[in-house]
C-alpha cells in the first residue's frame, strides 16, 4: 500500500491501541498502514519509550518544520524548463545530465534527477496529471519477471556470438548492430526493430507478419539506404523470423550472429531500446493497422533524446559527421 504520513486523529487511535496492548499486526489493520510503518512511527516519536499522540504529532511538525529546503525548486523557470523537456519524453536523469552538459560552471541551473522526481510528485499531486504520461514507466510497483522458456525450432547455419568478431563488443565502430521484433496486443501485428550499438540509433519499421520473407524484404528496404562501410555485423535473436538470415546477410554484405538461445543480455541495448519504444507501443496495442509516418515519430523522438551513456549527447548528434541521412 501506498505510504502516507500519520495524521493528528491516526495518532490518537495508535495510542488508544497501544494503551490497549493489541498485537501490532490487529493495530496495521485498524489504521491501514504497514507494520514497518507503524514500528517507525512509534520508534521515532516516542518519549521515555511511551508514546503519547500529541507529543508524537508536535514531534513530527518540528521535524518537517525544520526539514532541508530545496531552493532550486523554488526556481520556477528552471521548473518550468524541466516539465517542458519532461514533455518532450526526455526521462529525469536525462534531463539532469543534460542540464549539467548545457550548464557546466552555472550550478544553479544543474539539478539532480531525484530533486526532479520529487517535483514532479509534487506537481502530480497538485493536478497536473498530464506529466505521469510522459514518464517512461507507469507502473505503480515492479512487475516480477516470468521465465516463458518454450521449444523453438532450430535455424540453420546459425554463426553465434562466440564468432562475432572481437572490436564488436568495445563499441568504437559504426555499423554494429543488434536486431529483433516487437510484438503486438493479442499478436496482431509487429514491428522490427534494429539499434546501432555504438551511437545506439534506433531503426524501426512495420511488419504485416512475422515471417522470414516478410523481415527480409523490410530489413533490406531500411538498410539499403545505408552505405556497405556502415553495414559490418548485426546480432540478433533466435527468433524463427530471422530463419533467412543467409539470404539477407548476402543482400547486405552484412554478417549476422546470433544470440545464445534466451540469452537476452547478449543484446542488452537492442532490449532496453525496444523498452523506450514500448512507451509509445505498449503490449496491449494491436500494431496491425500502426502507419509507418506515425511510428516514424515514435523513432525520432528516441534519436533524439540526451542518453547518459552517450555523455548526454544524442544519437542523431553522433551521426552528424556521417556522411548519410538515417531513415526510419
Amino acid at each position: 500500500m501506498p505510504y502516507q504520513h500519520f495524521t493528528s486523529d491516526e495518532r490518537d487511535v495508535l495510542q488508544v491501541c497501544i494503551d490497549k496492548e493489541l498485537k501490532m499486526d490487529i493495530i496495521a489493520r485498524i489504521l491501514k498502514k504497514h507494520l514497518s510503518s507503524l514500528y517507525r512511527e512509534i520508534a521515532r516519536n516516542s518519549q521515555e519509550e511511551f508514546y503519547l499522540s500529541r507529543y508524537a504529532d508536535a514531534l513530527s511538525r518540528n521535524r518537517r518544520a525544520c526539514s532541508k529546503p530545496c531552493p532550486k525548486r523554488g526556481n520556477i523557470t528552471l521548473m518550468q524548463d524541466i516539465e517542458a523537456r519532461i514533455r518532450e519524453d526526455h526521462s529525469p536523469e536525462q534531463i539532469a545530465g543534460r542540464l549539467k552538459l548545457e550548464h557546466p560552471d552555472s550550478p544553479a541551473l544543474q539539478v539532480s534527477y531525484e530533486t526532479i522526481y520529487q517535483h514532479l510528485y509534487s506537481k502530480m499531486h497538485e493536478g497536473a496529471e498530464d506529466l505521469r504520461l510522459h514518464l517512461r514507466q507507469g507502473r505503480h510497483k515492479r512487475r516480477k519477471r516470468i521465465s516463458k522458456k518454450g521449444t523453438r525450432g532450430v535455424i540453420p547455419n546459425r554463426h553465434f556470438i562466440d564468432e562475432r568478431p572481437a572490436v564488436v563488443e568495445e563499441k568504437v565502430r559504426i555499423g554494429d548492430g543488434e536486431g529483433d521484433t516487437i510484438e503486438g496486443g493479442k499478436k496482431k501485428g509487429n514491428v522490427g526493430t534494429f539499434v546501432d550499438r555504438t551511437t545506439k540509433y534506433l531503426i524501426a519499421f512495420p511488419l504485416k507478419n512475422k515471417t522470414a520473407p516478410e523481415l527480409r524484404r523490410n530489413a533490406y528496404k531500411a538498410f539499403s539506404i545505408i552505405p556497405k562501410e556502415y553495414r559490418k555485423t548485426i546480432t540478433v535473436d533466435n527468433g524463427k523470423e530471422f530463419s533467412e538470415h543467409e539470404r539477407l546477410s548476402k543482400a547486405l554484405d552484412v554478417q549476422i550472429f546470433f544470440a545464445h538461445p534466451y540469452h537476452s543480455w547478449e543484446r542488452g541495448l537492442n532490449e532496453h531500446t525496444n523498452g523506450l519504444l514500448r512507451q509509445y507501443l505498449p503490449k496491449k496495442l494491436r500494431l496491425d493497422h500502426l502507419p509507418q509516418k506515425q511510428l516514424a515519430t515514435y523513432v525520432d523522438k528516441i534519436n533524439n533524446r540526451p542518453r547518459k551513456s552517450l555523455g548526454y549527447q544524442t544519437p542523431c548528434e553522433l551521426f552528424l559527421h556521417v556522411p548519410f541521412a538515417l531513415q526510419t
